[in-house]
């Protein structure tokens, strides 16, 4: 069994299983939240069962899987809901693989589209050695990429907390406190009566929802550090760490949501996997450039923008590039932008083995300064033209 590296203009990165003779039944997998729809071809091509049953009767599937003539290899679709399938079923077939979605919808072009069709054109596909496989993590990799990933969505619920407590002591013209759980405790308990009746219960509702989230990131927290220390992720998350900006957190998600590094032939199919591409848009013999892709793993684009704004602080050079694209297509853009720079960045030093070259530091205090003067500029000439 043999599996050949490919790498398709504006495609994800794929590997393509050559076809061999040891398998003796190949199976598509079309998978629905409520239903599931199986085709089971032999070597030849030629159908040989099919199935089309909700997702709750995993007996009746497993037991189907059983009779097929071995040994079998099966590939399911890619769709955000795939895991408990792999995990359910993988003792039931020899050889278990993910469909790549994107390259299958291009490659098979306009045609009738139905679940069974589905199933079965993946299914021959399998048996040709032309069906583009996905990457499947492993069980490690997988439980840190769910704690990276729990990471962030606790981090969006903290930020959402924070910026209703900050627009409720806006509506009142109250200037508050720094919000974390301790110092919003301790403000409420002594500025309470600045707010009204039905504002003091809101506002002690979201600091009883800070307080948790808090607590529940520093178990996380050590959880992800605990894992990060094994040998398989210790020297990547270190030479990560090595840049501005990427602590063990961020560098530990990073590194789970990539996975090995190697796969990827060269950054730009490392870029289109994770999402950050421009979407081309093609007509009349013109060519458009649209929204990025997203097609990969939000946390990953999360982490990576986060991270590049944090090292743009602190690294004099990146942030007058960032300066650049800001004044040229805007701060939200120029940051995915550094993003998309910072995981190229991150693909070389794996490669090459080597860390993190620093540029010269920024001097925050004076960049701050410059930016009040522009301000109070700014300010000055409308008061003046008015």
């Amino acid at each position: 069994m043999l599996l050949r590296s490919e790498f398709f203009p504006l495609a994800p990165y794929t590997e393509t299983l050559t076809m061999s003779q040891t398998f003796q039944s190949f199976l598509g997998v079309d998978l629905h939240k409520c239903t599931v729809s199986l085709a089971a071809v032999n070597a030849t091509g030629d159908e040989v069962a099919r199935l089309k049953i909700s997702t709750k009767s995993t007996g009746k599937i497993e037991d189907w899987l059983l009779k097929l003539p071995r040994p079998s290899q099966l590939a399911v679709e890619a769709c955000p809901f795939v895991e408990w399938f792999i995990d359910r079923f993988r003792p039931c077939v020899d050889r278990i693989d993910i469909a790549d979605a994107t390259e299958l919808a291009s490659r098979r072009g306009k045609r009738r589209k139905t679940d069974r069709n589905d199933a079965l054109d993946i299914a021959r596909r399998l048996a040709r050695g032309e069906c583009p496989l996905g990457f499947i993590a492993d069980g490690g990799l997988m439980q840190l990429r769910k704690l990276g990933r729990h990471w962030r969505l606790l981090s969006r619920l903290s930020s959402r907390t924070k910026h209703s407590m900050k627009s409720m002591l806006n509506a009142a013209n109250i200037r508050g406190p720094k919000f974390d759980g301790a110092s919003a405790q301790r403000w409420f308990l002594a500025n309470s009566d600045l707010l009204r009746p039905v504002q003091q219960e809101a506002f002690a509702d979201f600091i009883d929802i800070l307080n948790l989230v808090e607590r529940q990131r520093q178990r996380l927290r050590r959880k992800i550090v605990f894992a990060t220390r094994s040998q398989r992720f210790a020297p990547t998350v270190a030479r990560l760490m090595t840049v501005p900006g990427i602590a063990e957190i961020w560098g530990a998600i990073i590194a789970a949501e990539i996975g090995p590094f190697d796969r990827f032939p060269n950054a730009d199919t490392l870029e289109f996997w994770a999402g950050l591409t421009a979407d081309m848009k093609e007509s009349a013999g013109r060519t458009q450039s649209g929204h990025i892709t997203k097609a990969g793993s939000v946390t990953l684009r999360w982490a990576l923008c986060k991270a590049a704004v944090t090292l743009c602080q602190s690294d004099a050079r990146q942030e007058a590039i960032r300066q650049r694209l800001i004044r040229r297509i805007g701060k939200p853009k120029a940051n995915v932008a550094m993003g998309r720079r910072l995981l190229r960045i991150l693909y070389a030093m794996i490669r090459d083995g080597q860390d993190y070259q620093r540029g010269p530091r920024r001097d925050r205090t004076r960049a701050a300064n410059q930016a009040r003067l522009g301000s109070k500029k700014r300010l000055r000439r409308k008061q003046q033209a008015a």
